[in-house]
Order: structure tokens, then sequence, then C-alpha cells
């Protein structure tokens, strides 16, 4: 019987929440209420026939107060809003019942107010605790007499009015604190069982899904160029490559075709498993684009139609992608003749001659590739002619964007063409070294905010 009265005022509560302090609370404040219920009838019963008509009120005030809580049991009242009215009848009960015992404060009047305390504690909180222990603790003050033997809570009750002290207004309130201590240890240790169950679970899902991306970061570097290909055609360069997550929406890209060597840094949307993804459609239609020509402009427009093509972006439907795509800057390279033709998207060429203390930029188009960008977009292509010893560089906004772990700056990229030009007279292997210790200082153990790509070539 109990079981079916519990489950229609609480069940719906009880399997809203898989909290288990949650589920406590829930069924001490319906506990509470259903035991007081069943104090208050007979008690209310005896008041009557015995003719306390003072203690009769406030109990008739407890009845309707516990009607109007199993009301809101059965509305979409929160658990701590009853909570709360609750303790606010109890605390009018507790000021009451002195008051009518002309503030004479005896042995079940604490065992009462120590259950309103812990119940207080338990269902609202630390705040809510402190503020009935504080109201308490007045209300006990004000049971002290003064030198007259009159307390402050003696308003003249006749004495026939007071309820004389009866066993059962000890007993109850002691079993009562003893229950919902009881609860609490009982609730404290199940939550402790299931959060180290959580963990446990959560340990395993991680170390899976670590393991995956792990798998996945050797399927990615497979695709990508050997460094030993690129350093064969490159003998003074470096590619400092950094993902943040494992894998890399970041991917360097290497080809060589007659007597041009292309080498190309690109940045797709997003860091960790969805840029990864990103980076093999990019490397791949990218490696299509190149086959099939030579121009660097007409690469990244066939590279924009193709992200397009391969992600639906083109068509109407809203639900498809409409903003992944990628930056890049690509540079082919006659090595002979020291000629690099270079076009971007988003990101630029950055040049320094030899023995020269400027940096050279050559502007990319403010253009994306994919998402937003029109089908039929063209980039602007360069041609550069170097002398042996300049150096030029290509990379993502990865190493510029990083925050300092001492003053929440960013790196920024004056910063960057400072710290290159400091370092021309380094070889290009010493200059990789110089940039990653350099990052990780600035660091200082904070996180790495995005996937890093910084490539430097010497001629």
């Amino acid at each position: 019987m109990f079981i079916r009265i519990k489950n229609y005022f609480i069940g719906h509560r009880i399997n809203a929440t898989d909290d288990v302090f949650e589920k406590a609370k829930i069924s001490l404040v319906f506990y509470f209420t259903f035991f007081m219920s069943l104090l208050a009838v007979p008690f209310i019963i005896q008041l009557y026939i015995n003719g306390f008509w003072y203690h009769f009120s406030i109990n008739i005030f407890e009845v309707v107060s516990l009607a109007l809580i199993y009301l809101l049991f059965k509305t979409d009242t929160p658990i701590k809003y009853i909570g709360i009215s609750f303790v606010i009848m109890d605390s009018i009960m507790s000021a009451g019942s002195l008051i009518f015992q002309n503030g004479n404060f005896e042995i079940q009047a604490g065992f009462w107010s120590m259950l309103l305390i812990i119940y207080t504690f338990f269902v609202l909180g630390k705040k809510w605790g402190l503020a009935i222990v504080l109201f308490i603790a007045l209300l006990y003050l004000g049971c002290i007499p003064f030198e007259n033997g009159i307390s402050l809570l003696n308003f003249g009750i006749p004495e026939n009015q007071i309820v004389p002290t009866a066993s059962a207004f000890i007993i109850f309130p002691f079993l009562l604190n003893i229950y919902i201590i009881t609860v609490f240890i009982n609730t404290s240790l199940n939550a402790e069982n299931l959060m180290r169950e959580q963990k446990q679970k959560l340990e395993t899902q991680k170390k899976e899904i670590v393991s995956s991306i792990n798998y996945a970061k050797r399927i990615q570097q497979a695709k990508l160029p050997k460094k030993e290909e690129i350093y064969s055609s490159f003998p003074n360069s470096f590619i400092l490559f950094k993902p943040k997550d494992i894998v890399s929406g970041d991917f360097y890209f290497f080809y060589r075709k007659e007597k041009s060597v292309f080498i190309a840094s690109a940045d797709c949307t997003g860091h960790g498993v969805p840029g990864a993804f990103m980076s093999m459609i990019g490397s791949e239609i990218l490696r299509d684009a190149v086959s099939q020509s030579s121009d660097n402009s007409k690469i990244l427009s066939q590279l924009n139609k193709g992200i397009k093509t391969s992600l639906r972006q083109s068509e109407s439907d809203e639900s498809t992608s409409t903003r992944d795509g990628m930056d890049i800057a690509i540079c082919s390279v006659d090595i002979e003749n020291r000629i690099v033709k270079y076009a971007g998207s988003n990101r630029p060429l950055w040049i320094i001659r030899n023995g020269q203390t400027v940096v050279e930029e050559i502007k990319a188009t403010k253009k994306a590739i994919g998402g937003t960008t029109e089908d039929s977009q063209q980039f602007d292509s360069h041609e550069i002619k170097l002398q042996q010893g300049d150096t030029f560089y290509i990379f993502t906004d990865g190493y510029a964007d990083q925050f300092s772990g001492q003053n929440g700056k960013k790196i920024m990229t004056s910063k960057l063409k400072d710290i290159l030009l400091d370092i021309q007279h380094k070889t290009m292997q010493e200059q990789e070294k110089h940039l990653d210790h350099f990052l990780e200082n600035w660091k200082a153990g904070t996180e790495q905010v995005d996937d890093i790509l910084v490539i430097g070539v010497r001629l």
C-alpha cells in the first residue's frame, strides 16, 4: 500500500533522474511528509480531546501545510522548493510550540530542532542549514529566563494549555534523527560506489577512444608525405608539425612534377577527429588537382570546387555543411632557377632574403577554400625570383595564436616575424628546434589551442 502511495506522488520524480543524491532527497522529503502526516492526525485528535487549543491551532496549520505539500509533489515544482516549504512549516511549528510552552525548553524540543537542522542541511544544503541553525539558536536564546524568571518567549500562556512531556515526543524525533543520518551515510556510500563505477567506465571508454584515435593517427601519418622525400628535394628545410589532439586538421603537402616541386601548408576547419577527416578529404582532392594542373591559381580553384562538391556545399539543403573548408598556401618551386610560384587562400607567403632584416609578405586571396566561397572563385598567383640563401615560409595560424601560460597573450604574427628574423643565422634544422623550444616555453604548461604547422625552405 505504501509503495503505491509513494509511486503515485514521487514515482515520476524518481524515474526522471539518475542522481543518487537527488533520488535520496526526493524520497526523504516524501517520507518525512508522510511520517509527519501519520503523527499529526492522532496528535491533533489528542489535543482536541484534552482541550489544548493553542497547540491544536498550530497543528491545524501543520495539517493544511502538509496537504499543500502533497499537492506540490504532483506538480512540476522542483524538490528544492518542496523542501523549503517543509522547512518553513516546521520552523513555524517549532517557534509556535516554544511560545505555547511559555519558552520552556525541554529535551524533545532539542531532538525536533536537531532533526530540522539535519534535514535542512541534507535537502537544501549549507546556506539553508546555517540559516536554520541561526534561527534555532535565536529561539533557544529566547527561552533563557531573565532575572525575574521569565524568558522572552514567555507570553503567559495559561498553565492548562501547556502540553506535558510524553515519551513519544522524545522517541520519535530521536529515531528520525538516526534515520536521516543513516540515509545520508547510505546515499554517500552509494554515490561513492556509483562514481567509482562511472570512473572505471569512463577510463575504459577513454582508453578505447584514445586507442582508436591513435590508430587514426597512423593512417593520417601514412597519407602525409614522408619528410625524407621533402628533405631530399629541399635539403635546407624543416616542417614543424604539432597536432593539438593526436590527429590534426592541419596537413602538409608535397608533390614532384617535372621541373616543379609543389609544397603546401593547409589548415582545415576544426582540429582533432573532425579536422583530420577534413584533412584527409582535402589532401586527396589537392593531389588530384596538382596532378591535372601546374597553375597554382587553377589548382586552388579546382580544390575549392572539389571541397564544395565533396561536402555538398553547392546544394540548397540547409542540413548540409556550409562552412567547412580550409585555408592554404601552396608553392611550386623551380629549384634549379630558384623561382617560386605561390597562391594562397587566407594564408600568406613570407620571404626573408639573404642578409636582409625585413620579412617580405606576399598576401593571400581573402577567400577560404570551400564553405560559402563561390564555385567560380579565382585565386591570385604570384611568381617570385629568389637568390641563393633566401628563405621562404608557409604556415597555418596555430603557432601565432598560441596563448602564453604566463601573461595569457598570443604570440601573434608580428612576434613570429621577429623570431624568424632573429634565427636567420641558424640552419633550418636549428630553426625548427628553436621554434619548438620557444613555443613550449611560451605555453608554460597551458593547453595547445590549435594544430600547428610551420614550413621553412631555404634555397
